[in-house]
């Protein structure tokens, strides 16, 4: 069973995207800021990871683009990475790529639910058949087609 980690400040997306995630045999956990997540991150398969998270006052800030830079440079085995926003229009969604380029995929919180399942499947499709590379997909084939 793949274990998804949902890292977004909004509870009742938590709690939404988690219910629908577990309906399809997924392992869910969720988390409200990044720092809490990294410590835990190499237990996952795959991350949803929201673009703007208020910092609590007592952390340093990190959003979306930066929690994913981090992954990607410090832990050994980092799950793949969705980053995720309501701010990601069909226009800004195109710029996107640009504001991270180390997400492995990029899409609004508006995609369809069915949209958002193959996404991920994809994603954990090509991690398990190319395990040596597991986070080196071609992020632009995931992008483009949900824009």
């Amino acid at each position: 069973m793949y274990r998804i980690a949902i890292i977004d400040d909004n509870d009742n997306w938590c709690f939404v995207m988690g219910h629908l995630l577990r309906q399809h045999h997924y392992k869910v956990s969720t988390f409200t800021d990044g720092h809490s997540f990294i410590r835990e991150a190499n237990k996952f398969d795959l991350a949803l990871i929201d673009f703007s998270m208020p910092p609590r006052r007592y952390q340093v800030e990190m959003d979306g683009p930066e929690l994913i830079q981090q992954l990607k440079r410090q832990v050994p085995d980092p799950p793949l990475t969705i980053l995720i926003s309501s701010f990601f229009v069909d226009d800004i969604l195109k710029q996107a790529p640009d504001l991270c380029p180390d997400a492995d995929a990029i899409l609004s919180k508006n995609v369809e639910s069915a949209e958002l399942l193959h996404t991920i499947q994809q994603l954990l499709a090509s991690r398990e058949a190319s395990p040596e590379s597991s986070n080196t997909l071609n992020q632009s084939s995931y992008t483009s087609q949900f824009r």
